[in-house]
């Protein structure tokens, strides 16, 4: 007698929307007969009601809003309708204690209708406060490539712990990180951004390196996981397909993270950032402001200013052809 559970009724879609203090809200279009009942909280993707926590949230007809479970690593949300049917929502927050701004850019449509696998591509700052408990949360996401797109003085100064078997590349993506640029930076993010997607040697490098058989699931950092890794997985996330809203929305969720990062880079941990910082008391203000879509808009611009379109970015600029793309597409995309 087979004792395997039946399979749930896939209920209707639905959407999550992040918002500041661990706020969520996952929204349905509502039927006449989807109606629902209930949200659990669960750290297992399958939904197994004895297994999972029921959250005691107010349901609208069309969604419910509420706090983010902050359970180490993956989190999902299952809502059960009154039909039957369950829908389940990945959680791209990755929640850890050492790592801020941590997440999957899995679930999101593309252009031809299929979607960005969940697990493969995460986001983060950087590393190296990770506690043995994150180590642990860390290697149970199964990361085989990181991808450290800080520099050399940023490295030693802030070591990235081993996670796994997971082999570390350092790819600076600036020719410096120290105080002294990230002041000039900082006064023209415009103009960064525009160098950052324009460094065609180092985008090309990133998208070759994820072509290669042993990089399933990689992970992209700098400091923060905010300018350069923006531009980074923005680039990456284009060339699946996902459309430029899209983009720009999963760039501005680092807004999400900003009193951490700020608490960050103002710590005694960080001492080269907060020197930085007391130099810089005009920028202090203006810094939760960074995350603004029109510094990711600007690598945008300069793609279309000098080659016309992404698809020429990418074919002239970074020598990726059309069954390269193919390959990355079919390999990050479900």
């Amino acid at each position: 007698m087979s004792t395997s559970k039946p399979l749930l009724k896939q209920g209707p879609l639905v959407r999550a929307k992040y918002s500041k203090n661990n706020g969520i809200t996952l929204a349905w279009n509502m039927t006449e007969d989807v109606e629902a009942e209930a949200i659990y909280h669960s750290i297992l993707p399958e939904f197994d009601e004895l297994s999972s926590t029921l959250l005691e949230v107010r349901i609208d007809p069309i969604g419910s809003a509420f706090t983010r479970t902050l359970s180490p690593g993956r989190n999902f949300y299952h809502v059960k309708f009154k039909d039957g049917s369950v829908s389940t929502i990945n959680d791209r927050m990755i929640y850890t204690d050492g790592v801020i701004n941590f997440r999957d850019m899995g679930g999101y449509l593309t252009e031809d209708g299929r979607t960005t696998r969940w697990g493969m591509l995460l986001r983060s700052a950087d590393l190296h406060e990770l506690s043995e408990q994150d180590l642990l949360t860390a290697d149970a996401l199964g990361i085989d490539w990181i991808c450290d797109l800080r520099s050399e003085f940023e490295v030693a100064s802030r070591p990235s712990p081993a996670i796994g078997k997971a082999i570390n590349t350092n790819i600076p993506f600036m020719a410096e990180a120290n105080p002294e640029e990230m002041q000039k930076i900082g006064h023209d993010l415009h103009a960064g951004y525009k160098a950052m997607i324009l460094n065609t040697d180092k985008c090309a490098l990133i998208l070759h390196e994820l072509l290669k058989e042993d990089r399933d699931t990689s992970l992209f950092h700098c400091a923060a996981g905010k300018d350069r890794t923006g531009v980074v997985c923005a680039l990456i996330l284009l060339t699946l397909g996902v459309p430029r809203d899209v983009v720009i929305e999963d760039y501005e969720l680092t807004n999400l993270a900003v009193d951490g990062l700020m608490q960050r880079f103002l710590s005694g941990s960080n001492k080269d950032y907060k020197a930085y910082m007391d130099q810089m008391p005009d920028l202090q203000g203006a810094i939760p402001e960074m995350m603004k879509a029109a510094f990711i808009e600007a690598a945008l611009e300069a793609i279309d200013e000098n080659y016309g379109s992404f698809e020429l970015y990418l074919a002239e600029g970074l020598g990726i052809n059309e069954e390269q793309r193919t390959a990355l597409q079919n390999k990050y995309l479900v």
